[in-house]
């Protein structure tokens, strides 16, 4: 590409961090893929990943999940889910927002994979590489019946003795059709046709003259082989459009500067991110220096997004940052140098919108570490801090110690009251024994009716001293329905020669030795 004939949307394609690729549910085939959609997939051109057997590997299930998207894009929806894809043998799961894509025949599917990765422009610039082939020149007669071949034509066009034969789509011999018996002199288009060698892309022209013999009109037919090209850059053929045409449904926010700091291109989603009341078009030109200090008052450090955009800028190496919004809402900035050799033409900007995402991360991690029905630690964060804390009191040759607490007779309560008033008893519990414990101490449902403590820099005595006034806490408690509620506890000071599994089990064996001698007390070993 040459830096005068430099065109926004490629270099936007170019530069763009986000895998994108266009995929033809009907026929389970790749059809195109931005520089990083082939780095993800692990192929250095488009050839390649489109000629890749994807029938082999998606299996029947993801198949008909597929076309289930199919019927979701005719309704216009966006499906936004996750998937886990092999490009090299190897998983790879990205989150992934599907829409519809209107190929030439059918709807396909544009997937954007939201990851961030450098890009490569050797696929556009595949582009321009096209084949010269010979020409094959055919007269007709106004009726569509041949009269006469050249040699390049008798050898690769069919047997068809009528022009309409030889084309595949009904919508190409319809085309014909009309301008036959029209007015223009000339015809061109571009179509699939029958040829000796199989199915083959031709580039046609069509031009009516005299038959220097009889003197009645004729039609002669010009066809150029085509295929090469169709298949090398099926999906770059009117880049500048199609480029657009992504550019705009790319859920993520675009903004383009030349070297000058002057807008080139921005899309309806960077509007719609921002509230701007225009239409993308209407931005071009503008000076993204001054817009960001207008529009600097919508973040929460508004000195931070300014002095963000001048370090990117200054140090010319791709970032992406975290921007929190006075609105609550939390974008995600990346910023990618455009260059041509080495000199600069300008600046790309990507904003996301995650705050749905972040948002979900964080529930995710909480139902993770989280009982859902008391809000405690479950046993795996619990297990994770109490090896944690092992190590540190090894370190530091400090002690430590564990209670096990269990309800007494809890089987009895979920049997007379229901499981109702069993679930309000472990919450009550809960909620009393958290009121009681140190900020350092940690509280975790351990399964069913039983409960774990972990006590940091404490000893026996002091374990014992504090399983005591959690007994007589619980045992002053009164619930409306069950009545008066006991607990039993087993407590173990953890050896520095012992695992904590090991001293979990000495207090399980001392819970069990409470229970047995009447329950409401605890035991030691």
């Amino acid at each position: 590409m040459r830096v005068s004939s430099l065109d926004p949307n490629t270099l936007v394609a170019d530069r763009l961090q986000t895998p994108l690729w266009i995929f033809d549910i009907e026929r389970l085939a790749m059809v195109w893929a931005n520089s990083a959609g082939m780095a993800f997939w692990g192929v250095d051109d488009l050839n390649t990943l489109c000629s890749r057997d994807f029938r082999a590997e998606i299996s029947k299930s993801a198949q008909s999940r597929l076309h289930e998207y199919l019927k979701r894009f005719e309704q216009g929806e966006t499906v936004v889910e996750t998937w886990t894809f092999y490009p090299n043998g190897r998983p790879k799961t990205v989150r992934c927002l599907c829409s519809g894509y209107q190929l030439e025949e059918s709807l396909g599917m544009l997937v954007e994979a939201q990851l961030v990765e450098e890009q490569d422009t050797s696929a556009l610039r595949a582009q321009e590489a096209l084949r010269h082939v010979p020409t094959l020149i055919s007269i007709f007669d106004r009726q569509g019946h041949l009269l006469t071949q050249n040699p390049s034509a008798r050898a690769k066009c069919s047997n068809s003795a009528r022009l309409a034969e030889r084309f595949i789509r009904n919508s190409d011999i319809e085309k014909i059709h009309l301008w036959a018996a029209g007015k223009d002199e000339s015809c061109m288009l571009e179509a699939p046709v029958r040829t000796t060698l199989g199915e083959r892309w031709h580039r046609i022209y069509l031009q009516h003259m005299i038959d220097p013999v009889t003197g009645d009109r004729v039609i002669m037919v010009s066809e150029t082989d085509i295929t090469a090209r169709v298949e090398s850059d099926f999906n770059s053929r009117n880049a500048r459009e199609r480029l657009a045409a992504l550019i705009r449904n790319l859920r993520g926010g675009i903004l383009v500067e030349d070297e000058k700091r002057r807008l080139l291109l921005a899309n309806q989603s960077f509007c719609d991110l921002f509230n701007i009341d225009a239409p993308p078009e209407a931005l071009e030109g503008a000076d993204c220096a001054e817009a960001a200090e207008q529009s600097k008052d919508l973040f929460q450090e508004p000195g931070a997004f300014i002095a963000g955009i001048d370090r990117a800028i200054e140090e010319r190496e791709a970032i992406t940052s975290e921007l929190q919004m006075v609105d609550g809402r939390i974008f995600e900035r990346t910023y990618v140098p455009v260059f041509y050799g080495k000199a600069n033409l300008g600046h790309l900007w990507q904003y996301w919108d995650v705050t749905d995402q972040k948002n979900n991360l964080k529930r995710l991690e909480s139902e993770a570490h989280l009982d859902p029905l008391t809000g405690l630690w479950n046993r795996r964060r619990f297990e994770q801090t109490l090896q944690e804390t092992h190590e540190e009191a090894i370190r530091y040759n400090q002690p430590y110690s564990l209670v096990i607490v269990d309800i007494d007779h809890f089987k009895q309560v979920n049997d007379l009251h229901g499981h109702d008033a069993g679930d309000d008893a472990l919450r009550l519990i809960s909620e009393e024994l958290s009121l009681r414990l140190r900020q350092s101490d940690r509280l975790s449902r351990w399964g069913g009716e039983e409960f774990v403590v972990l006590l940091p820099q404490t000893s026996l005595e002091g374990a014992l001293r504090l399983a005591n006034e959690l007994r007589m806490r619980v045992r002053d408690l009164s619930h409306p329905v069950i009545g008066r509620i006991t607990i039993s506890l087993g407590v173990a000071e953890v050896g520095h020669n012992e695992s904590p599994r090991q001293a979990l089990r000495r207090a399980d064996a001392a819970l069990l030795q409470a229970k047995e001698n009447g329950r409401d007390q605890i035991k030691a070993l």
